[in-house]
């Protein structure tokens, strides 16, 4: 567990416990807020720091390895909530989430009993996409050498992945198959391009810059990816779906401040984000059944579930960066007399969709 073990030469941390998922809520929003635009004296590695003592890093660790293993809906809630103030932070969680479970159903139980550990104690995962001429790839390409391989390239990766323990980066062997590679960020090779993760724009992600320098990979650094339609790229599809509903959320809260907007159209945004939720609530359901079932129906049900609730929710945030949106057909009345209620209703006082029972 060489190139594993080499990211905790950090100093140790000391991260809370999260004890249930409401509290994981909690935890998330009073972090969003810390990671907004409002907080512009703070520095990115002082927001950071307090998000790995916060303890969301291991809230959807399994029990067995010590962590209280949130749903999947609570993760998406977590990311939706981060999102509808900042946009880095749900992308960090998001990528730490998916990160885990490529682990969880791909990893060894090495793997599993180191990373799931320091997830606890604050670590943080990233990811990576591939870059080849300027453009997004598949993988970066994964060379022999001797025992073990190197990795050459260049990625854009989670924000401030600089500052994390583990870097994920999709690769691709000699023989075409697909691998992930769990590198330590501070590895030989490993190259950051810009000299801050501050975004220029605090309330957009700042994607990280990385260059691969014939990075050597130890054996026990590749992970054999799964399938499509795994897991792992199921909760991928979740999480980004839940930041479309947060970044709506946001513009939904602007869209009724403006007085001089029509209660129609407020309505109407509303409601498309309320169905994308219940959406992501449902695709959440179904990724649960699939960590745990045997049939590679229940794999396939969570993938669909998935790419239908990320198409409702961008779609829902589309239309809200619209503002403007008409339907090509006129709505019955009935219906455009509900939306405007509704619309009226949020704007005097409750502008968040109703939490749901249990």
């Amino acid at each position: 567990m060489g190139m594993i073990s080499s990211a905790l030469d950090r100093p140790p941390r000391t991260a809370a416990v999260i004890g249930s998922e409401d509290e994981a809520l909690t935890v998330a929003g009073t972090l969003a807020g810390f990671f907004s635009n409002g907080d512009a004296a703070q520095t990115a590695q002082a927001r950071l720091d307090l998000l790995s003592r916060s303890g969301l890093f291991g809230i959807s660790v399994p029990t067995e390895h010590g962590g209280i293993d949130v749903s999947n809906t609570v993760l998406a809630d977590v990311c939706a909530a981060a999102a509808a103030q900042s946009a880095t932070l749900a992308d960090i969680l998001a990528a730490h989430f998916v990160a885990l479970e490529h682990l969880r159903s791909d990893g060894t139980d090495g793997h599993r009993t180191v990373v799931f550990s320091a997830a606890l104690a604050g670590a943080r995962l990233c990811r990576a996409t591939a870059r080849r001429n300027g453009q997004d790839a598949d993988a970066l390409p994964l060379a022999s050498s001797g025992l073990g391989w190197r990795l050459s390239g260049e990625a854009l990766c989670t924000p401030c992945t600089r500052h994390a323990d583990w870097l994920l980066v999709p690769a691709r062997g000699d023989g075409g198959r697909a691998a992930g590679v769990l590198l330590a960020t501070r590895v030989e090779g490993l190259h950051y391009v810009a000299n801050s993760c501050e975004p220029a724009d605090r309330a957009a992600p700042s994607v990280e810059h990385v260059l691969f320098k014939d990075v050597a990979v130890d054996a026990d650094a590749v992970l054999p990816l799964s399938a499509e339609a795994a897991v792992p790229q199921s909760l991928d599809l979740l999480l980004e779906a839940a930041r479309q509903i947060g970044a709506g959320r946001r513009l939904l809260s602007r869209l009724l401040a403006a007085e001089a907007d029509d209660l129609l159209d407020a309505g109407l945004l509303a409601a498309r984000l309320a169905a994308a939720q219940a959406m992501t609530a449902e695709a959440g359901r179904a990724i649960d059944a699939a960590q745990i079932g045997l049939a590679e129906q229940h794999r396939t049900n969570a993938f669909l579930a998935a790419a239908a609730a990320l198409a409702v929710a961008h779609e829902a945030a589309s239309h809200l960066r619209l503002a403007t949106d008409r339907t090509t057909q006129p709505l019955p009345p009935a219906l455009a007399a509900a939306l405007r209620e509704s619309g009226r209703l949020r704007r005097e006082g409750h502008p968040h969709p109703p939490e749901e029972d249990g």
